[in-house]
Parts: C-alpha cells; structure tokens; sequence
C-alpha cells in the first residue's frame, strides 16, 4: 500500500463522515462536500492501486525477459540439434538454419510485443 492509497482511503472516510454529519444537520453543502472527498478518495486510492501495479511489471520485466531468452536458447539448441541430425555432418548447412530460425523467432517475439501489426499503418 503506498501513500495515495492512504490518502484516499481517508479522504473516503472523511467524505463519508461529513455525508452523514451532513444530513443529520440538514446541510446541504456540508453533504456535497462530502460527495466529493468520496470521488476525490476514490480516484486517488485507484491512481495509487494502479501505480502498484506498474511498478510489479516493471520490477518482474527482466526475469520475465531474461526467461523468454533463456527458453529461445533452448528451443534454439533442440532445432541445432534436430537439424544436426537430419543434415549430417554439414555443419555449415546447420548454423545457417539454425541462424535463420533464431532470427525468425526473435522477429516473431518483437513484433508480438510491439501488439502486432496495426491495420492501416
């Protein structure tokens, strides 16, 4: 929980409270102001829950990148390998193959990335 969730959750409790007081003294500005610390906490503990949330995905992007890499290696070495075996000894056959699908992955996992490809660009 960071600060603008506090903030918030208590000006929701403060705008709650004059509501109340609000209409248990008949006033009706006192009551409108209350409404409104409501909405103003309310948004301010929702900024707060979402820059939480960003700053988790910021903080689980490299491992999250550093597993995609890792799996590529290795469906980059079980292809090396796939490839060995079907070509034989040509190594150069399979370094060009396997160079050829490494780069056809890492294009595939950059334009994923980027949401793909956008209709009238």
């Amino acid at each position: 929980m960071n600060e603008d969730e506090i903030k918030g959750t208590a000006k929701k409790t403060v705008g709650t409270v004059q509501e109340v007081a609000g209409k248990a003294i008949n006033d009706d500005q006192l009551e409108a102001k209350g409404y409104l610390n409501q909405a103003l906490g309310t948004v301010q503990d929702g900024y707060g829950k979402v820059r939480d949330k960003v700053k988790d995905i910021v903080d689980d992007a490299p491992a999250a990148a550093k597993t995609a890499i890792d799996t590529g290696r290795d469906y980059a070495r079980r292809g090396s390998a796939v490839m060995a075996r079907a070509t034989g000894d040509n190594n150069v056959l399979v370094a060009a193959v396997a160079a050829g699908v490494a780069g056809l992955a890492l294009g595939w996992f950059a334009w994923s990335r980027r949401g793909g490809r956008k209709t009238g660009e």
